[in-house]
């Protein structure tokens, strides 16, 4: 008997979904661990190392199950009586979880990436729960219609996992093309503020973290009792006349404001932002993830702004590889702004404090004036913001420059 094509259709669509969301997760696992951490151990997951280790077993194991299912699917052993069960109890249960994330959140059916292709291929809530539709239908029709003549030959698995494969690198695949900048852009640009000599005390040869709270409550314990007034029997009470200056060289120290807070969190997680002088500069300092359109979007909105002079300094927290991070500035026409770059995404997810990228904050003298991330960021509205009136726009042709070493002073 002749084999069902539609069968085989059917099973190839399933397998398709298995696959691809396993090899995206694969080349985007710090991102997939992130998700579920947050998912599972809360929005603060990075504080919890013990837990860490834990989630980052659990998505392994969801993606070796996902690659299994995806393969599985393209063989007839125990077919009907296990791997097509299998495949649609997952694809009922993440279909669940993405109608329990999607009312839990607003617009959580229209906003964010539910993770189901990594970061590879962004999907909200809604797409994907159309998607897994399709092929709980696919996998209806197929549990119907399933013959045991419906056989693959057996160079079909290992040529559609090589063929899956490439199709989800692929979206890796960057263009090198420089777009150069204005001679306007590199000439009418403000220079960047020095930043004073930092002076380091010898006396203290290690460099350590120190927490605020911790050092408040060691002071509290070294500070001397206030001052009681000694009374006795029919004599005036005697009272401690030391001069206030005393008391007020031990008074506790102060906590952190909200902006001095996140300043020392990128003075923690990124110590190169130390030489920018946060707390006596004015600085527009901007959190990017390099794969991320959003961003790179932004980051050339931001080079195009620097022409007017009104922006200030910029200084970039970059999230990714330094292939990803050439290719970011790359398309910015080789622009690379004063920056530092980490490929922790638990250390970049603190940074955000809660924030989706690109977060970008205004600090001036320490004290953060305005910020906006993703959901907040209107070009129109951010240069009214700084008083920038236009664009100037790019022009083909014309004197070129090339900066040496691919550095400038922005």
């Amino acid at each position: 008997m002749k084999s069902n094509k539609l069968v085989q259709l059917g099973r190839i669509i399933l397998s398709f979904l298995f696959v691809f969301g396993a090899v995206s997760k694969l080349v985007s696992m710090p991102f997939f661990d992130g998700m579920v951490a947050e998912l599972l151990l809360g929005k603060d997951y990075f504080n919890n190392p013990s837990g860490m280790i834990w989630v980052q077993w659990l998505t392994r194991i969801l993606v070796t199950a996902e690659l299994v299912l995806g393969l599985a699917l393209l063989q007839n052993k125990w077919f009907k009586k296990l791997v097509l069960p299998a495949t649609m109890a997952m694809l009922i249960l993440f279909t669940i979880h993405l109608f329990y994330e999607g009312f839990s959140q607003v617009n959580g059916f229209t906003e964010g990436n539910c993770g189901c292709f990594g970061d590879v291929l962004p999907m909200t809530n809604l797409e994907s729960i159309i998607k897994n539709v399709i092929g709980m239908l696919a996998g209806i029709f197929v549990w119907i219609k399933y013959r045991a003549e419906d056989t693959f030959g057996a160079w079909v698995g290992p040529i559609f996992l090589g063929s899956v494969t490439l199709f989800t690198l692929s979206f890796g695949v960057k263009s090198y093309e420089m777009d150069t900048p204005l001679v306007s852009e590199i000439l009418n640009i403000a220079p960047e503020e020095s930043i004073p000599e930092v002076v380091k005390d010898s006396s203290n040869s290690n460099d350590q973290i120190v927490d605020v709270e911790d050092t408040v409550d060691d002071q509290n314990d070294r500070l001397p009792p206030p001052p009681v007034p000694i009374v006795e029997e029919d004599k005036p009470a005697i009272i401690d006349d030391r001069p206030p200056e005393v008391f007020e060289e031990l008074a506790p120290i102060a906590k952190n404001t909200p902006s001095e807070f996140t300043i020392g969190l990128f003075e923690t997680f990124a110590p190169e932002s130390k030489t920018q002088n946060l707390k006596n500069s004015n600085k527009l300092v901007c959190l990017f993830s390099m794969t991320c359109s959003h961003c790179q979007e932004v980051y050339r909105d931001l080079v195009a702004m620097k022409a007017s002079g009104k922006l200030p300094n910029l200084y970039l927290i970059n999230y990714g590889t330094e292939y990803e991070q050439n290719y970011f500035f790359s398309q910015a026409g080789g622009v690379k702004s004063p920056h530092t770059r980490t490929e922790e995404f638990p250390d970049f997810k603190r940074m955000l404090e809660g924030n989706t990228y690109p977060r970008l904050l205004n600090i001036k003298n320490g004290k953060v004036l305005k910020e906006w991330n993703v959901d907040t960021y209107q070009r129109e509205s951010f240069m009214k913001h700084f008083g920038i009136e236009k664009l100037e726009e790019k022009k083909d042709g014309g004197l070129q420059l090339e900066l040496e070493g691919g550095d400038s002073p922005w």
